[in-house]
């Protein structure tokens, strides 16, 4: 109870910009949520700039709705054709800044770096910051926030350590996850049905999106619960997709149903959680609080009962 009640005085502390949603009578204390949304401009087979505006402009109404804070992770590389900046695809995230949310840098164009040296995966990182440093400076603001392309934070002791220290060095704060998923399955799944226009399996698969995406934050809560003894600011992580562009709505009201006050990426990191030691250098790209469970070696029963990506959604999105 002690953590909670000096987590509520941080944000009693912070932006008044952070919503207050109503509780619902069955939930005891607030619970805090941090929205990460990837892959912006946006990630979509229908790379045409009004699909782009199309997803931008849906999720930041969903966003402004609920007057949910969140935060979108860049890659620079989408805001190019051959090599040319395109300005209405760089207006996307001007329009992101205008809503009063912020920017972080995914990288330039989302490389795995279990795959490259070190060298190769800092130069695209370098690469990604360029033209997100320059609207941000525009308004004053600084890139703080940096999120790992699959989650992979380095498959070895020695990378792991070059990525953390060269991060700090460049003034980045690491983005953490703890509410994982296979939304970008869903999401894929979901494309597919766009482009063959059958809105059938749209709704098919937008329908079991909210019920899969509830689970896996039950299962999530109950895992922070299991090593903190008490429920922890999660932190979401979602793509600017087709998906996200019609049932974010959807999504934030079962969060809000569920007792979460949506906060900023910076006030969700007060928490003492994500002090954690993480230790983990495995290939998998996996949530911060599995990384803190295999760091403390706890039985391998904690993983149990993830819940899983529905058999029709993996058939539909080609990944059976």
């Amino acid at each position: 109870m002690k953590h909670v009640l000096l987590f509520a005085l941080a944000l009693l502390l912070a932006s008044p910009l952070v919503a207050q949603p109503a509780m619902p009578d069955s939930v005891q204390e607030t619970r805090f949520l941090a929205i990460t949304i990837d892959d912006l401009p946006a990630v979509t087979r229908q790379r045409s700039l009004e699909n782009f505006q199309e997803i931008t402009r849906k999720i930041l109404a969903a966003l402004q709705q609920e007057k949910a804070p969140a935060i979108g992770f860049v890659n620079e590389s989408k805001l190019y054709e051959a090599g040319e900046l395109l300005p209405g695809r760089l207006a996307l995230l001007d329009q992101w800044l205008d809503a009063g949310l912020d920017l972080g840098n995914h990288t330039f164009g989302h490389p795995d770096y279990h795959q490259l040296s070190f060298e190769a995966f800092s130069a695209d990182l370098l690469a990604g910051e360029e033209q997100t440093r320059i609207i941000l400076r525009a308004r004053n603001r600084m890139l703080r926030y940096f999120r790992h392309p699959f989650l992979h934070t380095g498959n070895s002791p020695e990378k792991k350590r070059q990525l953390d220290e060269f991060l700090r060095e460049r003034g980045y704060v690491v983005a953490p996850v703890t509410i994982d998923n296979a939304e970008y399955i869903f999401a894929r799944a979901y494309d597919q049905a766009r482009i063959d226009g059958d809105s059938a399996t749209m709704r098919r698969v937008g329908e079991a999106y909210i019920p899969y995406m509830e689970a896996k934050t039950a299962y999530y809560e109950a895992n922070a619960r299991t090593l903190f003894g008490r429920d922890i600011a999660q932190t979401l992580l979602i793509h600017a997709n087709n998906l996200n562009a019609d049932y974010l709505g959807a999504l934030l009201a079962m969060y809000r149903h569920r007792g979460y006050r949506f906060v900023r990426l910076a006030e969700a990191l007060t928490d003492e959680a994500y002090q954690s030691a993480d230790a983990y250098t495995g290939n998998g790209g996996i949530t911060w609080l599995h990384r803190w469970a295999i760091t403390r070696k706890v039985d391998k029963s904690f993983f149990a009962g993830e819940p899983a990506c529905p058999e029709f959604v993996m058939e539909l999105a080609g990944m059976r």
